[in-house]
């Protein structure tokens, strides 16, 4: 991995080990959740550590920014973070290269990124031979890209379109309005300001099958730690239920919009509104989401073809907790 990012991420571990923390004065077990993307797609995960859901349930969450999936996945395999909240993408590369992960629950089973374009460029013919920005190479937002450029019957090989990583969605933003890249793969938060200003969007990737924001785990962590495991998706679960409830829109605002910086109280509530609209109550997971991610990679890598897909799902928590009412209970009986 490039220098820099990896002093960052050996940074913010190192930070995490030394910081005190609240869990050997309460007893509250340590989890380090690892999330990739700097966008609003991580707001169910800050809403769980700020407003108190992990702490409800027992455990000391503490949250970690790690720019690009693949990055996240070597933290997980190093056992320095214990949860990934990241998309199906990463952990299908992952579980090719020889990691056994579980896939426990997903927010997003559709894609939750838009296509923008600078207001030059008016359909899919305009983009041939432009370049693109993403928040990384192999990671959810990657995917999007791909398979909206499919959507609108382009391919970056063919079409010589250049898709480069920036770890960062605001970056990539900046970096669509000053011309650096000509599209961009980016979330509401950011991608609806633009639109305002006039730049357009290509294909409808609401549509599109694709396991976005997902917790994983390493498959011998979800054995010997279940009930550690359960009570963190419990504490996410309870989030993302505070984060659907209207009531708590204006607080969830505000920790969006000081997460990411944002100047523009419009954007934050596009943000707010995309976001709510493109996730999940009911964090199963669309094994047709891996089927289209699968489809995809295995045409780099004809080994990612053979995988068994629902090997790599672990729904018995997620399952347990819709069976016993949890679900219903959270989202006032309107869990589906």
């Amino acid at each position: 991995m490039p220098s820099r990012v990896f002093s960052a991420v050996l940074f913010a571990l190192f930070a995490l080990a030394l910081a005190p923390t609240a869990s050997l004065a309460q007893g509250r077990t340590k989890v380090v959740v690892a999330y990739a993307s700097m966008s609003s797609v991580a707001t169910t995960l800050w809403i769980a550590q700020e407003k108190g859901f992990f702490a409800k349930n027992g455990i000391d969450g503490q949250s970690v920014f790690i720019p690009g999936s693949p990055t996240l996945i070597a933290s997980l395999n190093t056992g320095d973070v214990q949860m990934g909240y990241t998309g199906g993408t990463a952990t299908i590369g992952a579980a090719v290269g020889g990691l056994d992960l579980k896939m426990i629950a997903a927010f997003a089973n559709h894609v939750q990124t838009d296509l923008v374009v600078r207001p030059d460029i008016k359909d899919a013919n305009g983009l041939k031979g432009k370049r693109i920005g993403v928040t990384s190479i192999g990671g959810s937002g990657w995917m999007s890209a791909m398979l909206g450029l499919e959507q609108i019957g382009l391919n970056a090989d063919r079409d010589k379109i250049s898709v480069a990583a920036f770890g960062d969605q605001r970056v990539i933003s900046q970096a669509l309005e000053t011309g650096t890249i000509q599209g961009a793969s980016l979330a509401g938060v950011f991608s609806q300001k633009l639109r305002r200003n006039g730049y357009n969007f290509l294909g409808d990737l609401e549509k599109i099958p694709l396991v976005g924001t997902s917790i994983i785990v390493r498959a011998d962590y979800l054995a010997k730690q279940n009930s550690v495991a359960r009570a963190a998706l419990r504490a996410l679960i309870e989030a993302h239920g505070y984060v659907h409830n209207p009531a708590n829109k204006a607080a969830v605002i505000e920790v969006m919009t000081r997460r990411l910086v944002l100047t523009d109280p419009v954007a934050a509530n596009d943000g707010y509104d995309d976001y709510v609209r493109r996730t999940d109550k009911r964090a199963q997971i669309t094994v047709e989401g891996l089927r289209n991610i699968q489809r995809f990679m295995k045409l780099r890598n004809p080994k990612i073809g053979e995988l068994n897909l629902e090997r790599l799902v672990d729904e018995s928590i997620i399952k347990d907790l819709e069976k016993s009412g949890f679900l219903d209970q959270v989202y006032g009986g309107k869990a589906r």
